[in-house]
């Protein structure tokens, strides 16, 4: 998997080494479309399945800053498919293309569908990324989308149990230096890691593989 690193006055991409030892390429907008065969895993060449065991769950908790209290990576909400991310809100490009794609994406799937699926960002910068900014920034693409911030050695630990690689934000004189990942992982009801898309895999793809990532594992 990648993690990328994002500066105040410049973006490089850093291609971390990933923590998974392999990992399997397996790699309608009416609800008439809920009646089609769901598309097999297999043919989505941006979505890859975890062989054999599922990574984790994490036993971190994180606070939410969209309906408070707290969530755990191990206690997922019951009856759907979880969507984590591990990004900030000041992040200029990777992180809102990623949430924009998700939120459109279930907006055309049926509603007995996208209910069913729980998308969580988790901020790798919260310092800066306070309660209410988390709050305004991912109700920004979906009032239904999920946000919260945990101390950044718990998230570091969290996001290294699914195999992204995160690291304590930098601070220099001249630059604010953010790794974040760019994977979107799809965790199962246990809050284990059974798969993830690639970088910026768009809408239509994400609509395309949760249909039957919701039937097997929300």
């Amino acid at each position: 998997m990648t993690t990328w690193t994002t500066l105040t006055r410049r973006f490089t991409t850093v291609v971390l080494v990933t923590l998974l030892a392999a990992v399997a390429s397996a790699c309608g907008s009416s609800d008439a479309s809920s009646s089609a065969a769901p598309t097999p895993l297999a043919s989505i060449k941006q979505y890859h399945q975890i062989p054999q065991e599922p990574l984790g769950p994490a036993t971190q908790h994180i606070a939410q800053a969209t309906e408070g209290g707290t969530w755990s990576y191990a206690s997922p909400a019951k009856g759907k498919l979880t969507l984590l991310y591990f990004g900030y809100t000041s992040c200029p490009d990777i992180c809102p293309t990623t949430m924009a794609d998700l939120a459109v994406a279930l907006r055309t799937l049926p509603h007995a569908i996208a209910d069913k699926i729980w998308v969580q960002f988790v901020s790798t910068d919260p310092h800066r990324d306070t309660p209410a900014r988390l709050r305004a920034w991912i109700h920004h693409y979906s009032p239904t989308f999920h946000a919260g911030r945990a101390p950044i050695e718990q998230v570091i630990a969290a996001a290294r149990t699914y195999g992204i690689g995160i690291s304590k934000p930098k601070v220099t004189e001249h630059d604010y230096q953010v790794t974040h990942g760019a994977e979107v992982i799809a965790l199962d009801r246990h809050g284990a890691m059974v798969g993830y898309f690639s970088a910026l895999t768009g809408a239509k793809v994400y609509a395309a593989a949760l249909p039957t990532l919701v039937k097997d594992y929300a």
